[in-house]
């Protein structure tokens, strides 16, 4: 139902009207395609969109600002997510601008800081230094090297290059567990402004698990959104699991962080237990396993295994340092 709301929406073209269930409007807010979903009540610009796209307006200016001043200090950085892709859809408001994220060069973390500290909001700043998180085998000075340029007339703001924001906009998604549907739409958005010489090659460049998931989410898209990838990509079976863990995972939503273990009744233990069952498509991500040929259980399990062992060497250290400091 939602995937059949959204498709082609993110698209300056009109839409056709439909029912949106009142429910679904209410988890949009919180899934970030209120914008979108609203085009289907009713073409004309929703307050939603007016005000997101004021935002956006607002974002590019502060961006250029802060572009500016990172030039004069001769600080390299380049920014993603968020008003990186929202200026990439087919009317301004359409996906909130979100957070401001910023990769810069580790040496220049600190004098960073300071610029950003001169601003409006500077201090809350996601600043990052290593994607190495989402993506592993791209370094600092290659996606800072391969950075485009956007040009205003008062300015410009450096982004990623495309095959490095496609990369990591699945990626990252993967690496959550893909229950926001806005991270969906991103990926069709992106994939329809590739320009008619985007290299798959290099956008696939790395492990070839990691490529797998990028292109079940890019056939994903087809699928449910209606993308049209203007550089077509290679050929790529959808995995037979992965349409319905997406399913799962836009039902589930967010998922808090699970209460702990420790202390809590036996009648609760299997509630906490479950809570803490990693979902597929994380666990294939975090392991590198292949996408296809496997069943998900056993990388499911092997997910847990390791989720468990991080959280116990963490609490034996911990449990070390505080012996050392002499605290019970």
């Amino acid at each position: 139902m939602l995937a059949t709301l959204l498709r082609d929406t993110f698209r300056a073209a009109p839409v056709e009207g439909k029912t949106v269930p009142p429910a679904l409007l209410g988890a949009a807010e919180v899934s970030g395609v209120e914008a979108l979903l609203r085009r289907r009540l009713g073409d004309a610009p929703s307050n939603v969109e007016r005000f997101q796209a004021l935002e956006q307006l607002r974002r590019e200016r502060w961006l250029v600002s802060v572009f500016a001043a990172f030039a004069a200090h001769k600080i390299g950085a380049a920014t993603f997510k968020g008003w990186a892709l929202a200026r990439l859809y087919g009317r301004p408001g359409l996906r909130p601008v979100g957070d401001v994220d910023l990769l810069v060069r580790r040496e220049d973390l600190d004098h960073a800081r300071t610029v950003l500290g001169s601003f409006e909001g500077g201090n809350e700043v996601d600043l990052q230094t290593d994607l190495s998180r989402y993506l592993p085998d791209r370094t600092t000075e290659e996606l800072l090297s391969s950075a485009e340029e956007v040009v205003f007339p008062g300015g410009s703001i450096r982004v990623l290059g495309g095959s490095d924001q496609l990369r990591l906009v699945c990626l990252h998604q993967l690496h959550h567990g893909s229950w926001r549907p806005l991270w969906l739409c991103d990926v069709a958005v992106l994939v329809e402004r590739l320009p008619l010489d985007f290299n798959w090659s290099t956008c696939l460049l790395g492990s070839r698990h990691l490529g797998e998931g990028v292109l079940a989410l890019v056939e994903l898209t087809r699928r449910w959104l209606g993308a049209r990838p203007s550089a077509e990509p290679p050929p790529s079976e959808l995995p037979s699991w992965f349409e319905r863990a997406v399913v799962r995972a836009w039902a589930r939503g967010y998922r808090p962080t699970p209460e702990r273990l420790e202390g809590i009744s036996w009648r609760r233990v299997p509630g906490a237990l479950r809570a803490r069952w990693p979902d597929p498509l994380s666990s294939t991500l975090h392991l590198d396993a292949p996408f296809h040929g496997v069943p998900r259980f056993p990388i499911q399990v092997a997910e847990l295994v390791r989720r468990s062992s991080r959280h116990a060497v963490k609490r034996w250290r911990g449990h070390g340092a505080q012996e050392r400091r002499g605290t019970p």
